[in-house]
């Protein structure tokens, strides 16, 4: 009997914990913001930048397996004391906690002060998907520099935390991706995962020529020859874990030997 494949959020946790409706960093590829809209959550795409906790907050009790926390909303500086409140929480019931974000540096700084004690059952996981300060701004407009987001990572690390990246999804070439890589491989106690922008056509809003050109730049990188070319360049690095639409490319395409 086949086992289904872990896709999206489940194949990092088993559970997921939010505490807001809405995000500031306003990505452009941004999966909670199509949701949101489709299940009227928000009124429009702009009101969704416009960040709200939630009037009722979910319970919290020991969960088996790892807790990824958001996964709806990201940890902005508005989030922060929420985030906090809710983490503490979830942490001191024994949970271990998958900590996800574009981060700011104010928000790690206090998060590592105030989540010491609970190390142990931690793990941040950075989303730096480019090396290109300029592709993030256009594809990340309102999240943090990704030079702020590589030294929230340093800081993490040096701090003692157990640190991951997510390249998902990838924003620039493959050969940007394996530079940045390598770049942040030594301030990864775990793994740096990567994977493709999913559903492009769906999600991102192609109001402008710009964006237009932009979604089929990423489609082109994303192509199966590119993506094995990645594959064969890590093959046999301990720290790489290829998302599912990486899986997809891989079990279709030969290694090269």
């Amino acid at each position: 009997m086949s086992t289904k494949r872990k896709t999206g959020t489940r194949e990092w946790a088993d559970s997921n914990y939010n505490i807001g409706i809405g995000c500031s960093h306003n990505c452009r590829y941004c999966y909670a913001r199509t949701n949101a809209l489709r299940y009227r959550f928000v009124e429009s795409s702009d009101a969704w930048t416009t960040e709200k906790i939630k009037d009722k907050m979910p319970p919290v009790s020991k969960k088996n397996g790892w807790i990824m926390f958001p996964t709806t909303h990201d940890i902005s500086p508005y989030y922060l004391p929420y985030a906090l409140e809710a983490l503490k929480n979830l942490l001191s019931k024994g949970n271990k906690v998958l900590i996800v974000s574009k981060p700011h540096m104010v928000c790690v700084m206090e998060m590592c002060k105030e989540l010491k004690p609970w190390a142990a059952n931690i793990l941040f996981r950075f989303t730096i998907g480019t090396p290109s300060e300029e592709r993030a701004k256009f594809w990340e407009p309102g999240a943090p520099a990704i030079s702020e987001r590589f030294n929230c990572l340093k800081y993490a690390y040096s701090e003692g935390f157990s640190t991951s990246v997510s390249m998902e999804p990838m924003l620039g070439t493959v050969e940007e991706t394996l530079d940045m890589f390598k770049k942040m491989e030594s301030y990864v106690t775990d793994t740096i995962w990567i994977g493709k922008m999913n559903k492009i056509n769906a999600r991102v809003k192609k109001s402008s020529p710009e964006i237009a050109v932009a979604c089929d730049e990423v489609i082109k990188w994303q192509g199966d020859e590119n993506i094995m070319w990645l594959v064969n360049e890590l093959k046999g690095n301990t720290k790489i874990a290829w998302k599912d639409s990486i899986k997809e490319v891989i079990e279709k395409r030969p290694l090269k030997i």
